[in-house]
């Protein structure tokens, strides 16, 4: 779903799909960080009043991508902002709310939809968090299935895997337009059977 081939009801029904989706998933993402981080925060810091504000949670290229390509994502918390007791597996195990959240929501609207609402914006919110799901296999941070790379990463390399987190976006990015626009739609095709299968996953629910 390329939001910028949509109509101007549909770009706004599609931004404040991507809006709410953004901020559940990364405020529930912070708020288990801080939840399970080892040592706990100091006191008076345990939750962040700021970790379910829509705008805060934007991040600008995650933002054009989700314009350019249907999926995105919000900001991310920096792994060297919160500790846990064995760190890979821990932000692994935190990285996995943010698809987690997208399915859970994806599942929910659809049963609202079946239930009494079947308005156009009910289904755009469908679609989207579907289509995050999806993506989320992609092993590119910030997606959460970059983070199986990252237990991997042995830690006399973690200064190239920060590189690789930080230059992530960007890869992402330059996928999407190539993809966009140069007439070989790669990332399209790839993904194509996995929003189809979470789909029909989610409609049989």
């Amino acid at each position: 779903m390329y939001v910028m081939s949509l109509t101007s009801e549909e770009i706004i029904y599609s931004f404040l799909a991507i809006l709410f989706i953004i901020t559940i998933g990364c405020g529930f993402t912070r708020f288990f960080a801080l939840s399970f981080a080892h040592p706990p925060p100091e006191e008076g810091v345990d939750f962040d009043y700021n970790a379910f504000n829509p705008i805060t949670n934007l991040d600008i290229v995650g933002l054009i991508v989700f314009f350019l390509a249907g999926f995105g994502w919000g900001r991310q918390v920096n792994d060297q902002e919160i500790r846990f007791k064995k760190q890979k597996l821990g932000w692994f195990i935190i990285s996995l709310i943010a698809p987690f959240t997208c399915l859970v929501l994806a599942l929910t609207v659809a049963w609202v939809k079946d239930t009494f609402w079947t308005d156009r914006v009910v289904q755009t919110v469908i679609d989207v968090s579907v289509t995050m799901t999806a993506y989320h296999l992609l092993p590119v941070p910030p997606l959460a299935s970059s983070r199986l790379l990252y237990l991997l990463v042995p830690q006399a390399h973690e200064r190239v895997w920060g590189l690789f987190s930080k230059a992530g976006p960007f890869i992402i990015l330059a996928m999407v337009l190539f993809d966009r626009f140069s007439g070989i739609p790669f990332l399209r095709e790839t993904m194509a059977p996995v929003v189809g299968a979470i789909g029909r996953f989610v409609s049989l629910s």
